[in-house]
C-alpha cells in the first residue's frame, strides 16, 4: 500500500509540471529590414549586330564563338554589289562635274580677255553692252556646275560611310557569344543577331520595384543576391540606377487596375564566374537598420486580430499581446508588450493555453 502511495506521489510530481517548452530571452540587438526583389542576371555591356539585305550579304565572318575581341576588331565583312555600282557612278559624276567646272572657268577667262580687247577698241560702255549678257550666262552655268560638284562630293561622303560599314567592327572589349553567318531577316523584320559580344565578367541584375518600395531604396545601396541554381553561394551588389519612369503598365486582377513598377539595376561585385546571364535571382535590399528588442519569429502568433506571444511566469503560460515591427531572417522586432530579459515560448505543445502548467527545458 505504501509503495502505491509513493508511486502516485511521484507521478503527480512529474506530470503536474505540465509539458516541456523551449524559451528564448528577449534581447536588444541590431536588426535590419530586408526588401526581397526578384531579378534576372544580365550582361552589363552587350553589342548586337544585325544584318539586312540593304546593308549587303555576309562575305566573310572573321570571329567565332568564345573568341575574345578588343574594341575596333573587324568582326565580319559584307558584300554589296549595288553599293559598288553607286560608288563607280559617283566617281564618274564627280569627274564630269570637275570637267564642266574647269571648262566653264576657261570660257569665262577667255570671255574676259575678249572683253578687255573689245574695250580698247570700242570703249567700256560698248564692250559691256556686247559682252555682259554672255558673261552672266556663263557665270550662272558655273554656279550650277559648282552646286553639282558639291552634291556629288556629298554623295561621295555618304557612299564612303556605307562602304566603311561593310567592315563590321566591335565597339567593346568582350567575348563573342554568338556568331551566325546564316542569320536572316524574317518576314516580320525581326532578326537573330549575326554577332553578339558581351563582357562576361561584368554582370548586372535587373528587377522591378513597386512605387512604395522606390521610396525605401537609393542608388549606391548595398544588395545581397541569392540564386536557387547555386544555393550555397551569395553575391554582393550595389544599386546603380532606379528608373525615373515606370515600366509599361500591367493590368492586375479582375478590376483591371494598373500596377506601376519601376526598373532597378544592381551591379554585381566580386567573383561572378558561377553566375550566367538569364539566371533568376532574389535581391535582398537592406532598407532599415536599428537597435531593437528582438525575439525569434516562431515565437509570434497572430489570430487575425492582434499579434501575441506566450510567456512563462512561475511555471505557467501567460498570453501576452504585442506590437511588432520589422523582421529580418528568423528574428522580429517587438515595439511594445515585452520587456528585455523576459522569456517567450519558442517551441512547445501544439495547443498552448493561458494558465497552462509547463516545464522549461
Amino acid at each position: 500500500m505504501l509503495a502505491i502511495m509513493i508511486s502516485v506521489s511521484v507521478y503527480r510530481q512529474v506530470f503536474a509540471k505540465g509539458p516541456a517548452v523551449t524559451t528564448a530571452n528577449i534581447n536588444e540587438e541590431e536588426i535590419s529590414s530586408q526588401l526581397l526583389v526578384p531579378g534576372t542576371v544580365k550582361l552589363q555591356e552587350v553589342q548586337q549586330i544585325f544584318t539586312s539585305p540593304e546593308k549587303g550579304e555576309v562575305k566573310e565572318l572573321l570571329v567565332s564563338e568564345g573568341q575574345e575581341v578588343k574594341s575596333g576588331t573587324v568582326l565580319a565583312k559584307l558584300d554589296n554589289p549595288q553599293l559598288e555600282l553607286e560608288i563607280e557612278q559617283n566617281k564618274i559624276a564627280i569627274e564630269s562635274a570637275n570637267l564642266k567646272v574647269s571648262n566653264l572657268d576657261k570660257q569665262i577667262k577667255q570671255l574676259k580677255e575678249k572683253k578687255a580687247a573689245l574695250k580698247a577698241q570700242v570703249g567700256e560702255e560698248e564692250a559691256k553692252k556686247q559682252m555682259d549678257s554672255e558673261q552672266e550666262s556663263l557665270e550662272m552655268e558655273k554656279k550650277l556646275a559648282d552646286l553639282d560638284l558639291k552634291q556629288a562630293n556629298l554623295q561621295k561622303d555618304l557612299l564612303q560611310k556605307k562602304q566603311n560599314e561593310l567592315e563590321i567592327k566591335s565597339t567593346i572589349d568582350g567575348v563573342v557569344l554568338k556568331a551566325n553567318k546564316t542569320s536572316i531577316s524574317s518576314a516580320a523584320g525581326v532578326t537573330e543577331p549575326l554577332i553578339q559580344i558581351g563582357k562576361i565578367d561584368s554582370l548586372i541584375v535587373t528587377g522591378l520595384l513597386s512605387e512604395y518600395d522606390t521610396l525605401k531604396v537609393n542608388a549606391s545601396q548595398k544588395v545581397s543576391i541569392k540564386s536557387d541554381a547555386v544555393a550555397d553561394q551569395e553575391w554582393q551588389g550595389e544599386i546603380t540606377a532606379i528608373g525615373m519612369l515606370p515600366e509599361q503598365n500591367q493590368t492586375v486582377g479582375q478590376t483591371g487596375s494598373q500596377a506601376v513598377q519601376y526598373p532597378v539595376t544592381v551591379k554585381i561585385t566580386g567573383d561572378t564566374h558561377t553566375l550566367k546571364p538569364g539566371f533568376q535571382v532574389i535581391m535582398e535590399i537592406e532598407t532599415e537598420k536599428k537597435k531593437a528588442k528582438v525575439i525569434p519569429i516562431e515565437a509570434v502568433h497572430d489570430d487575425g486580430r492582434q499579434p501575441y506571444v506566450y510567456l512563462v511566469e512561475q511555471g505557467r503560460v501567460k498570453k501576452q499581446n504585442v506590437k511588432i515591427g520589422i523582421s529580418s531572417g528568423k528574428k522580429m522586432e517587438v515595439i511594445n508588450g515585452l520587456a528585455s530579459g523576459e522569456s517567450v515560448i519558442v517551441k512547445g505543445p501544439e495547443k498552448l493555453k493561458d494558465g497552462m502548467d509547463v516545464t522549461i527545458k
